[in-house]
């Protein structure tokens, strides 16, 4: 591009002026962060749509001796046992779009289209497995975890509405995932929040989602929770499942609601879910550590944080951290910034009150991508001439169509994945095998919630 203003009047009007740069420059990328934490597993052909997963737990070690009394016959007083069982699911989804580009009108565009639309549809791809991955993984741990909203509907003594009804859904039966009933109730705390709240222990025993969603959690579904008879629930009172995961919080806040500008992410909290991470003996990632997945503006409060600064206290001027204004392993935590954090907007009219980061401390396999293989087999077919071509490229295919139409000019370029994304859970890690674990369902992540 150039003006030609010093030219001469009489020239000008020869010259062209304003035109275009003859190609496309690239635009903002996402920063990815959550679909590389997962561990990919392939789903087999011909297994239907859904496949069950099972874990095994540990057996409970033995500490009392036998008795020598009883030490006889054939099973010398023994009583076999067995181990516990845990499931998981994947159910395959397919996931793709499409773009046209008109070979003719290309070649009078000002660059390759169809390079620019098949560069466009293979970021597309990423940042749709990306988001997959993440809604995945933040519905398992923020289930079980909300508050009462009377907005959406007073409280009674024996239902009340629920800001996100997720985690409250279902219980485990001997490993199996089953639904909420009377025979199957899920014990839920409510923990006050005000000085007119409520501490009380609720057996829910069924659920209903709102016919209209009124959650104001990112992916989150609002609803009405029955449970036996008790006090009413009240406006904002935190909601506890008790196989919830654990979400930590500054200053022990119980629920979202409660968070102020003050209550920022700090060194603490960090240290917090490590020790959460290793009391419920979960493995750190294959590279040693525990990963944590933020935005910049949480790391710009860990960087502020005073517990951080005393530790780089005299080391600044040397430290690498400090003269590129990042930390890559602290703490046994890789720390990795990402552009699609898990925010959520501040709303006072449901008592958010402010704007809500959810940086999440993960440990090894806290999140699996199944990939079906199917795809493998459908591009590698026998006995059919296919007029597509077709690339698979991280096991997302990609597919180029050429022109169809009468004219022969519009080619088609498209993109898919068949998969899906579980979320093991690890109740079977009880406290008779592992003595600090905790109760809940999913502990291989833990959430960090703060004010940003």
């Amino acid at each position: 591009m150039g003006s030609f203003t010093n030219f001469p009047t009489a020239l000008q009007a020869t010259l062209q002026q304003g035109f275009l740069e003859r190609e496309f420059e690239e635009g903002l990328d996402s920063v990815l962060a959550y679909r590389r934490a997962a561990l990919e597993e392939t789903v087999p052909a011909r297994i239907g749509e859904t496949l069950t997963r099972t874990r095994k737990s540990r057996k409970t070690p033995v500490t009392t001796p036998m008795n020598p009394t009883t030490n006889t016959g054939l099973d010398n007083g023994l009583t076999p046992s067995t181990f516990s069982v845990e499931q998981y699911s994947f159910t395959m989804q397919e996931y793709a779009d499409t773009v046209d580009t008109n070979m003719m009108q290309e070649l009078a565009g000002i660059a390759n289209q169809l390079f620019a639309n098949s560069r466009n549809s293979g970021v597309q791809a990423a940042q749709s497995l990306e988001r997959i991955a993440q809604l995945k993984l933040f519905s398992a741990y923020m289930g079980g975890n909300s508050r009462v909203r009377t907005d959406l509907g007073a409280s009674s003594t024996t239902t009340c509405h629920v800001d996100d009804v997720r985690g409250f859904q279902t219980v485990l039966v001997n490993g199996v995932v089953t639904p909420i009933s009377g025979t199957n109730p899920l014990t839920v705390s409510e923990i006050a929040t005000s000085g007119s709240g409520v501490s009380q222990t609720l057996s829910v025993t069924a659920f209903t989602i709102d016919g209209t969603n009124h959650s104001s959690a990112s992916g989150g579904v609002s609803g009405t929770i029955t449970f036996a008879a008790a006090t009413a629930p009240v406006n904002l009172d935190s909601l506890v499942a008790l196989n919830a995961p654990k979400i930590l919080r500054p200053f022990s806040k119980s629920n979202t609601s409660q968070l102020t500008g003050a209550d920022v992410l700090t060194m603490s909290l960090i240290e917090d879910s490590v020790a959460y991470l290793r009391d419920n003996a979960v493995p750190p990632m294959p590279d040693g550590t525990y990963h944590c997945i933020m935005d910049n503006t949480s790391m710009r409060q860990l960087w502020a944080d005073q517990d951080f600064k005393v530790l780089f206290a005299g080391n600044g001027t040397r430290s690498r951290e400090y003269r590129d204004q990042e930390v890559i392993v602290m703490l046994g935590v890789t720390y990795i910034t990402t552009t699609e954090a898990y925010l959520q907007s501040s709303n006072s009219s449901i008592g958010l009150n402010v704007r809500v980061r959810r940086p999440i401390v993960l440990g090894a396999e806290a999140l699996i991508q199944g990939n079906f293989e199917g795809m493998d087999t459908w591009i590698a077919r026998e006995g059919m001439e296919s007029i597509n071509d077709v690339f698979l490229i991280n096991n997302v295919a990609q597919i180029i169509r050429p022109p169809l139409d009468r004219l022969g000019q519009v080619a088609s370029q498209s993109w898919t994945w068949i998969g899906d994304f579980a979320v093991p859970t690890d109740l079977t890690a009880t406290t008779s095998i592992i003595p600090t674990a905790s109760n809940a369902l999913y502990k291989r992540a833990i959430i960090l919630e703060h004010a940003g």
